[in-house]
């Protein structure tokens, strides 16, 4: 009898354990490219050191039709994010007598996974002395 009310208690505390926890995503580096960073930082007569000091290398650079130094900054990002569910139903006498008394439950489990991707471009010409003359910016999000 002490033999079977040992097994009933263990079954009953590894029944009742629960699943791991999902791991979280690593966490990325910080970039100085970014939206915010454009519209706050980057003036018109800045010099070329101090927008590298701001954003840092360009990916691309050019020079257009009035020999203006064009540089182009290109950052695509994504993300995705998931959420997992799992619901513990009741006791159901269909799965038997011992199922219903020590842990026969119904359960259902489900999980949802969103995607994102974000693009942020940025295009800076400068004049003859090397100074920011115009820029502009598309930011997107889908």
């Amino acid at each position: 009898m002490r033999i079977f009310f040992h097994s009933i208690i263990t079954t009953i505390l590894l029944s009742s354990c629960s699943p791991p926890p999902t791991p979280s995503p690593p966490i990325e580096p910080s970039n100085s490219l970014t939206l915010g960073t454009v519209q706050s930082k980057i003036l018109k007569g800045m010099s070329q050191a101090e927008v590298l000091n701001v954003l840092g290398s360009p990916n691309i650079v050019t020079k257009n039709s009035q020999d203006q130094e064009v540089w182009t900054y290109d950052k695509v990002g994504s993300s995705s994010s998931s959420a997992a569910t799992v619901n513990y139903g009741q006791r159901t006498l269909g799965q038997g007598f011992l199922a219903f008394l020590f842990g026969g439950t119904t359960s259902s489990a489900g999980s949802n996974t969103t995607n994102e991707t974000k693009s942020l471009t940025v295009i800076i010409t400068f004049d003859t002395n090397k100074n920011v003359s115009d820029f502009t910016y598309q930011s997107l999000k889908y």
